[in-house]
């Protein structure tokens, strides 16, 4: 995993849903010329003369389709089936769809269209400028939605990550711990926590300034994202302070995670801005859940920070975890 995994930062800047209106009419002259009508206003066209081919134009990309412009009356399958198998599917409820009927002015219609989840209805026939005023609405509609989601997912982003780093932050380390750990009860897979503590980082701030920790952060950081498998996960709990968590993964494969990271690090000495050259270590804590028990989120972390502290005493530069023998980078 390189950096934070919820939401991607690739999503963040995802361009606003296309004006692409899906027209559906088994009638090929009403078809073409509400095709005309839209098309001139400025939008994409994506045409079915059924009910089926409909749900297939959707179903193959939901996300390309802004409106729905639906006729009720067709063979085979009818616009209010179309309307329940759109609903029912999350990918696609949201799609605003107006509803072409010969009887927009009864009551009953009306009601099941909008119990099917239609947005709206028009009687046929129906003007053209009428139509696009209509679809264009729901087009704006959708961009309004879009703006407004990604705003909340920026601000989400915002919440759960590290900025100096680009990994999650301590905030979504809390979630994703009840997470992997309730995946890995379930499906009764090991798990294991890596928790890493930058040594002598105190120094590095005093004697080359806050710039230059920064950049051991972001070393530190590059060299952990550098040996993790997809299924890991790294997160900066502030401070110096790093943590891991590999699934089904256990103990002795952690330790030898924690080692790569070692490993990584001695090959990129930091030069700092006086022209001096450090090697960057660290002291780490392994806990793994017992199969054999209860996961207990809380005992993962304790466990693992116990080794830590038992790691630092020990000399630092080196990984400890409980009952087994510390993996220390000095041979």
């Amino acid at each position: 995993m390189t950096r934070h995994d919820t939401p991607p930062p690739s999503s963040l800047s995802l361009p606003p849903p296309p004006d692409t209106v899906l027209v559906v009419d088994d009638d090929a002259a009403t078809r073409l010329l509400t095709s005309r009508w839209l098309s001139r206003a400025g939008m994409r066209i994506v045409e079915a003369e059924d009910g089926q081919q409909a749900l297939d134009a959707v179903r193959e990309s939901p996300g390309n389709i802004s409106v729905i412009v639906l006729d009720v009356m067709m063979p085979v399958m009818d616009g209010y089936e179309v309307l329940a198998r759109l609903s029912s599917d999350p990918e696609t409820s949201g799609i605003p769809v107006v509803l072409l009927t010969a009887h927009a002015n009864d009551e009953e219609d009306v009601i099941r269209g909008i119990q099917h989840g239609a947005y709206d209805h028009l009687a046929k026939p129906y003007r053209g400028p009428v139509l696009v005023a209509r679809v264009k609405a729901k087009v704006e509609k959708r961009h309004r939605e879009f703006n407004v989601n990604m705003r909340l997912r920026r601000a989400e982003q915002q919440a759960t990550t590290d900025p100096l780093t680009g990994l999650s932050n301590r905030r979504d380390f809390e979630r994703a711990l009840s997470r992997e750990t309730a995946f890995a009860e379930r499906h009764r897979e090991p798990l294991s926590l890596l928790l890493i503590d930058i040594d002598h980082f105190k120094s590095v701030n005093d004697l080359f300034g806050h710039a230059e920790g920064d950049r051991v952060l972001m070393l530190v950081s590059d060299c952990i994202q550098a040996t993790l498998r997809r299924s890991d996960h790294a997160y900066r709990l502030g401070g110096e302070e790093f943590a891991v968590l590999l699934r089904g993964t256990d103990a002795a494969a952690a330790l030898a995670a924690g080692r790569r990271i070692q490993e990584a690090l001695r090959a990129q000495p930091a030069v700092f801005n006086t022209g001096d050259e450090r090697t960057i270590t660290f002291s780490g804590g392994v806990a793994s859940a017992d199969l054999e028990t209860d996961f207990v989120t809380r005992e993962l972390v304790e466990r693992a920070d116990q080794a830590l502290y038992a790691a630092k005493r020990g000399g630092r530069d080196r990984i400890l975890q409980e009952d087994l023998p510390d993996v220390s980078s000095r041979e």
